[in-house]
């Protein structure tokens, strides 16, 4: 086990892509996180400005966040799609035959790129509010809770599993890339706009628009039922949780079972 993990972190580690774009991940970062922390005032019916300038500070991580699980997605196909692709998964398997121990060894070093990407991302995003003047979050800041950023790292951690796992199942590592994307943006808000009326409850099930939840406030009081318009944090979390381990689940029987 020990050699199969050592194999996976060489190999993730030493890729040119995987440097890449963790520099990538750490420019936007800084990027996004300085744009978004661009003082904005408000102004009154005659356009003139009313009040104090003041900074989405949290918003200065949370954007960010979303690019790099989009960027730690690339990795985590490329772990198992790449190797499909150039015909390598037989020599990995040559030498490590408990195909058990081959697929733990990928997930676990895919987990551990989904948390490197997103601590590179959030140390981007601080770089760029402390050279703003804003090291801490002003007292106006809101924050839905104390678990904000934990979340952000599950989040792009879940994204990188269920792009490795798509990948894995279509032997593509395109697809593990392109799914979650076209998907979260494009297919599942279509659904949602025909749905919505019609069935309110899969439109709250939908995975990667749950995942999309997890920086949103968590119901105030007086919000009975968890919805697409009164999303809870975490929730959207552990629905999107489910289906990563649906997809894994599914990856795992055809790792085992499928011929390389």
């Amino acid at each position: 086990m020990i050699a199969a993990l050592h194999y996976e972190w060489v190999r993730i580690s030493t890729i040119r892509s995987t440097k890449i774009l963790l520099a990538l991940t750490l420019v936007l970062g800084a990027g996004l996180g300085w744009l978004a922390t661009s003082p904005m005032q408000g102004s009154d019916e005659m356009g003139n400005p009313v009040g104090p300038e003041i900074i989405d500070w949290y918003q200065a991580f949370t954007v960010p966040l979303a690019l790099a699980a989009v960027l730690a997605s690339v990795v985590a196909a490329q772990a198992i799609g790449q190797e499909y692709r150039f015909g390598l998964i037989r020599l990995t398997l040559t030498a490590f035959p408990d195909r058990v121990q081959v697929l733990i060894a990928k997930l676990s070093m895919v987990g551990l790129a989904g948390v490197v990407f997103a601590l590179v991302s959030l140390a981007g995003s601080e770089i760029a509010v402390t050279l703003r003047g804003h090291p801490l979050p002003p007292d106006y800041a809101i924050v839905s809770d104390s678990t904000l950023f934990l979340r952000g790292v599950v989040f792009v951690v879940l994204w990188s599993l269920s792009a490795f796992a798509i990948a894995g199942v279509t032997r593509q590592t395109a697809l593990g890339i392109a799914v979650p994307v076209i998907s979260g943006l494009i297919v599942e808000n279509i659904l949602s706009a025909v749905l919505r009326e019609r069935a309110d409850w899969l439109v709250t099930i939908l995975p990667w628009s749950a995942a999309s939840r997890w920086a949103q406030q968590p119901l105030s009081e007086g919000q009975e039922s968890f919805g697409p318009e009164s999303p809870v944090a975490w929730a959207g979390i552990g629905i999107f949780a489910v289906w990563v381990v649906a997809f894994l689940a599914f990856e795992v029987v055809t790792f085992l079972r499928r011929d390389a």
